[in-house]
C-alpha cells in the first residue's frame, strides 16, 4: 500500500473514532454523516490492503455507491428535517440506475457511470441546501455553521471527481486525473472532521427561534 494511501486511510479512522467518541453530542444527521465515513473506511482498507472476502474487489465499489447515495440523501434530508420529493425522486432514480449499471453494463469494471450519478447527486444537495441556510436565523456568521462546510466540502469533492472519473475506464492512463481527485478526497475528509467539530460545539453558539 502507497503511504499516501495510509494517510487517506488514518484521516478516515481518526474521522471515524472522533465522531464515535462524540456520538452523543452529534445531531442526527452528523451520527449518519460518522457512519457513512465508517462503512467508507472499511470499503477503502480491504480494496487498498487486498484483503477483501470476494474475487473481484470492485464489486465492493459497486456496493459503496447506492449506499453512499442513500446516506447522502439521508443527511441532506436531516439537516432542516425537509424531505422534497424531488430529491427523494432523484436519489431513487439515481440509486437504482446504478444497481441496474453494476448488474448489467459495468459488472467486471469500475463503476464509471455509477460514479457519475453520484456526483450529481453530491452537487444536487448541496446547492439546495445553500437556499435554506441562507434562509436560516441565525447570530452568528454562516461560515461557524457546519452545514455550511458539510455542502461546500461535499460539493467541491463532487465537482472535481465529476470531471475527473467520468470518463475513469476511458482514460485510465491518466494518473494525473486520479491524483487530483485522490487529493481532494483528502481535502474533503479533512473537511468533514471541522464539521464534526463544529457540529459537536454547536451550543457554543446562540441560534434565533
Amino acid at each position: 500500500m502507497e503511504p499516501r494511501y495510509l494517510i487517506y486511510l488514518s484521516i478516515l479512522l481518526v474521522m471515524t473514532i472522533y465522531g464515535f467518541f462524540n456520538l452523543k453530542k452529534l445531531s442526527l444527521p452528523f451520527k449518519s454523516l460518522n457512519f457513512l465515513v465508517l462503512f467508507t473506511l472499511v470499503i477503502e482498507s480491504m480494496t487498498q490492503s487486498g484483503i477483501y472476502p470476494i474475487e473481484n474487489p470492485l464489486i465492493l465499489y459497486h456496493i459503496l455507491l447506492p449506499i453512499t447515495m442513500f446516506m447522502l440523501w439521508l443527511i441532506f434530508s436531516s439537516l432542516y428535517n425537509t424531505k422534497r420529493k424531488i430529491d427523494i425522486i432523484i436519489t431513487s432514480i439515481f440509486i437504482l440506475s446504478s444497481i441496474l449499471n453494476s448488474i448489467w453494463y459495468q459488472s467486471d469494471t469500475f463503476p464509471s457511470h455509477g460514479l457519475t450519478l453520484l456526483c450529481n447527486l453530491g452537487i444536487w444537495l448541496p446547492l439546495n441546501t445553500f437556499k435554506d441556510l441562507l434562509l436560516l436565523p441565525t447570530k452568528i456568521g454562516i461560515t461557524k455553521h457546519a452545514i455550511f462546510w458539510f455542502s461546500i466540502f461535499t460539493l467541491f469533492f463532487y465537482s472535481i471527481t465529476f470531471f475527473t472519473f467520468t470518463f475513469y475506464n476511458l482514460y485510465t492512463e491518466n494518473y494525473w486525473l486520479q491524483n487530483i481527485n485522490f487529493y481532494s478526497g483528502l481535502i474533503l475528509y479533512s473537511g468533514y472532521f471541522i464539521v464534526l467539530y463544529l457540529d459537536i460545539n454547536r451550543n457554543k453558539y446562540t441560534y434565533e427561534k
